[in-house]
């Protein structure tokens, strides 16, 4: 038995309440730590996007991956106050809505006991990787949430109208919710009716077609208006100062190039350094519980088909770097799901083996074995690592406090942090204020990326940005041929080793605060 506490008498909806809440309280955790200011990079988009009030820019988006903002607008507009408040309510429920989801899926579509499914969504939310996602990824966190509650009707066979339908609804949800999950759920599908076909199973194929026609017109609509690229009024006070390179368009926009990639989190000098990022960062989130997935490694369609995506996603850069998934360390992320569920497999096996070590069930593999005392050495660091990154702050002069240098571009060193160390927040706050009554239609603040949704935050949409990613020469350039002056930069006085960027030579500070300061750009 996997848990001492005996858990006979607890049913499938109690042990759905007590994943949620256990999930819920667990994510709260490092939200009342770093309170009251706010925890992700991304984050403080988010913050941003709910204030503007809007869902849709376009009619077209409807289409797209609005049901976070669909959610989070309007119960904003309706409590108001601070939007980061909001956020730190939300992502604890999405985190719940995850935990509850593994352990809906590994009773229903596994058909694992309540006690087994319980301990899977209590090794789930410890996990490393699952909290790197909800740190920053809120709609991927969504839409990860719903597939796991949506995978489990495929097993089922979808036996009549009523199961059909809540699929439906549950697919359609997923697509509205974010791309990485709707891709994954329509290559289970395909799998699944695949499958079905080479049993004969005409009629249940037939049934999950059926079911799937919903998401199928919605990804196809979604596809076609990625493709005839629909224009629409954006930000038009933003000049972009670097292009975005490697990424292919149309009907190849999941795809990149990775031996020329250059965006806001991807850029890689060479081949060798690609390799270098991939590797770590698996080792970070995985290497404490690789053995266990091993070992616990088992056949199932839905749950082998998702992990055949994830691997492709997360490795195929190094197959095919010319021509590969886009976001490998995303893709590389959602792989603690699936390996959640062969890591407790594998957990069981042990056990039941009464203390003899275990093997993979992979014959090339037998050489490796695992026994109860290295399991307890596995489940306590995956454990601690889990904690450490919820719960350990970041002093002032710290750059951070475990991963390497490889990996901070996709994992944070803790979780006690945004685009900017928390000590760092308030100041952030004070100095663009102080712009935003300092600043004309004739100035221009250049923005780098770890600032820049705290402008659109902050600042009117009146005042001109300049945003830009490593080359600052470059974008004083292109605001002094535009006419601007004063032209302002905001940035740490002092090197505290983010980002890789440090002031140039011409900007003088203007106005401090802390570890910021405004900077303006005086010529030489």
């Amino acid at each position: 038995m996997m848990f001492s506490l005996s858990l006979r008498d607890m049913s499938l909806r109690r042990g759905l309440l007590f994943a949620f809440a256990f999930g819920f309280f667990l994510r709260l955790l490092p939200e009342i730590l770093s309170f009251p200011n706010p925890i992700g990079f991304d984050t403080i988009y988010y913050a941003w996007r709910i204030k503007s009030g809007v869902v849709w820019y376009h009619w077209t988006q409807v289409f797209s991956t609005w049901l976070l903002y669909g959610m989070l607008v309007p119960v904003y507009d309706a409590v108001r106050g601070d939007p980061f408040v909001l956020l730190k309510v939300a992502a604890p429920l999405l985190f719940g809505l995850n935990a509850a989801g593994v352990y809906y899926f590994a009773v229903k579509a596994l058909k694992w006991t309540v006690k087994n499914g319980l301990v899977t969504a209590v090794f789930f939310s410890f996990q490393l990787a699952v909290l790197a996602i909800s740190w920053g990824f809120f709609r991927n966190m969504l839409g990860l949430g719903v597939l796991l509650f949506a995978l489990p009707w495929l097993v089922s066979g979808l036996r009549g109208f009523r199961e059909m339908a809540v699929f439906a609804v549950l697919s359609v949800l997923v697509v509205l919710s974010h791309e990485f999950a709707s891709a994954i759920l329509l290559v289970v599908v395909l799998v699944v009716v695949f499958s079905l076909l080479l049993r004969r199973d005409g009629e249940r194929a037939s049934r999950v077609l059926f079911a799937s026609v919903p998401m199928f017109v919605l990804l196809l609509a979604e596809v076609y208006f990625i493709v005839v690229h629909v224009a629409y009024a954006g930000q038009v006070n933003v000049t972009y100062a670097y292009q975005s390179v490697g990424h292919y368009r149309g009907l190849f926009s999941l795809m990149t190039n990775y031996l020329v990639v250059y965006d806001t989190v991807q850029s890689y000098s060479s081949y060798l350094v690609l390799v270098s990022h991939v590797l770590s960062l698996f080792a970070l989130l995985y290497l404490a519980v690789l053995p266990l997935v091993l070992v616990g490694f088992f056949r199932d369609r839905v749950l082998n088909s998702w992990l055949g995506l994830l691997l492709i996603g997360s490795f195929g850069s190094l197959v095919m770097p010319f021509f590969a998934l886009d976001m490998w360390s995303r893709w590389m992320l959602m792989l603690v799901y699936p390996f959640s569920f062969y890591a407790v497999n594998g957990v069981a096996r042990v056990l039941r083996a009464d203390g003899l070590s275990v093997r993979p069930v992979f014959r090339w593999l037998n050489w490796m074995r695992v026994s109860r005392r290295a399991l307890e050495a596995f489940v306590f660091v995956s454990v601690l690592l889990g904690s450490v990154f919820m719960a350990t702050p970041l002093a002032a002069g710290q750059a951070g406090v475990f991963g390497f240098a490889t990996t901070v571009a996709y994992v944070p060193s803790t979780m006690q942090s945004n685009s900017v160390p928390l000590c760092d927040t308030g100041s952030t706050v004070r100095v663009l204020e102080w712009l935003g009554g300092r600043m004309d239609n004739r100035s221009v603040l250049l923005v780098h990326d770890a600032f820049y949704n705290w402008v659109r935050l902050i600042l009117d949409d009146r005042f001109e940005l300049v945003y830009f990613k490593g080359d600052v020469e470059g974008a004083v350039g292109l605001a002094l041929s535009r006419g601007f002056s004063p032209v302002y930069l905001v940035w740490w006085n002092v090197n505290i080793g983010w980002y890789g960027f440090t002031v140039p030579s011409g900007f003088l500070p203007v106005f401090s605060d802390g570890r910021i300061s405004a900077f303006q750009y005086l010529a030489e």
